[in-house]
């Protein structure tokens, strides 16, 4: 029997007919289209900000261990002694997208900046004020690599009582004297001091250079300035070239990863032997200007950035005349390349009682490795 064939239940009801796509209207996305575009910016959203905390929080991380661990692990200690801006490298590749795909994100990297200029770079602006007393000014200077200049502009421009120079060979004495008639020149080692006022005594310590054993790292001499004795301690550190060196290009791979016993280890351990030797030298001289009756300046190549341990202990036992009364970064070191210097390893401290650091200034613009760096201090305790 034939299936019957009933009407519809609203005759004006249009026939069933199977949905076909709707057209694309020119010029309106698809909504498969919009959702795609939104889950590709959702995703790159998500991988700046992920990128932008790890970054943010390894800085942080790294700034840190500089600054209190340094000695203590080979990547610590190089980066002591790079360049402070290149921290501040991954900024250049983070920053274009995170403008153009989630701006908010560009206030957490701009504050990484000033975390690197004010804090890490040690930046200082003070003023220089009137001294009330007499005054001693000095003048510091490695001349060792000056390629062919001479710190004797900048000691002049500063018109210093005392000039201090260190890698200074005894057969240039003559020179230096020549070169200041009117002033005391005594060689002491690998040290030299040019003085305006009178120098009574002088000789090296007996702490050796573990790169030369026959040089010594450190001087003394006494002079009096202004009617009272006055010591001037000199010093030029050992210089972590090798360890440095020896964590460029595949070095730095074999430093971190290598396994123990093979090349990698050896160059870790030769790291944490110098800088743990440094760190004693650093210790030595402070318990000898403990034991000074007078007051004391110490200036010198010391070899170490402002971080680290080393740099801490010397903080936290003399004053420092940069720290005090500089202006800018304060970097002496290396003066000799296309970029400005970014390091002062040439600095200059006195005792904690009887001087007063009034001012104090690098010199900029000559092509020497070493710049020179200049502090003048007031005698608070000088005689009437």
């Amino acid at each position: 029997m034939a299936a019957r064939d009933y009407p519809p239940d609203n005759p004006d009801e249009p026939p069933f007919e199977p949905q076909q796509a709707r057209p694309r209207e020119h010029g309106v996305p698809h909504p498969d289209d919009v959702s795609m575009v939104q889950r590709l910016l959702t995703w790159t959203r998500f991988t700046l900000t992920a990128l932008t905390a790890i970054y943010c929080v390894a800085l942080l991380v790294i700034l840190i261990g500089i600054e209190y661990y340094a000695e203590d692990y080979q990547f610590l200690s190089t980066g002591m002694y790079l360049p402070p801006w290149g921290w501040l490298v991954p900024l250049a590749v983070l920053a274009p997208p995170s403008l153009l795909f989630y701006a908010r994100l560009l206030l957490p990297q701009v504050l990484c900046v000033p975390v690197i200029i004010f804090g890490f770079m040690d930046l200082r602006w003070h003023d220089w004020p009137v001294a009330l007393n007499p005054t001693v000014k000095i003048v510091t200077n490695n001349i060792g690599q000056s390629h062919k200049t001479s710190f004797k502009d900048f000691a002049d421009l500063q018109k210093a009582d005392l000039i201090a120079l260190q890698d200074a060979s005894a057969n240039r004495g003559p020179e230096h004297a020549k070169m200041y008639p009117d002033r005391y020149v005594v060689v002491k080692d690998q040290f030299t001091l040019i003085s305006k006022f009178p120098i009574r005594a002088a000789d090296a310590l007996p702490m050796p250079d573990p790169a030369d054993p026959r040089q010594r790292v450190a001087a003394w001499f006494e002079i009096e300035a202004h009617g009272q004795p006055l010591l001037i301690f000199m010093v030029h550190m050992p210089t972590p070239r090798d360890q440095l060196n020896a964590m460029k290009g595949l070095g730095a791979f074999s430093a971190l990863l290598g396994r123990e016993g093979g090349h990698g280890s050896k160059v870790r351990e030769e790291n944490e032997k110098f800088f743990q030797h440094q760190l004693k030298l650093a210790q030595e001289m402070i318990n000898l200007t403990r034991t000074a009756k007078v007051p004391f300046i110490i200036c010198g190549d010391f070899n170490v950035p402002t971080h680290g341990k080393t740099y801490r202990l010397y903080r936290e036992n003399w004053i420092e005349a940069f720290n005090e009364r500089g202006q800018g970064v304060g970097a002496t070191f290396p003066g000799d390349t296309s970029l400005p210097p970014w390091l002062r390893l040439d600095n200059i401290y006195c005792g904690k009682t009887g001087l007063r650091p009034i001012h104090c200034e690098a010199e900029e613009g000559r092509k020497s490795q070493h710049l020179g760096m200049a502090a003048t201090f007031e005698l608070i305790t000088a005689r009437k």
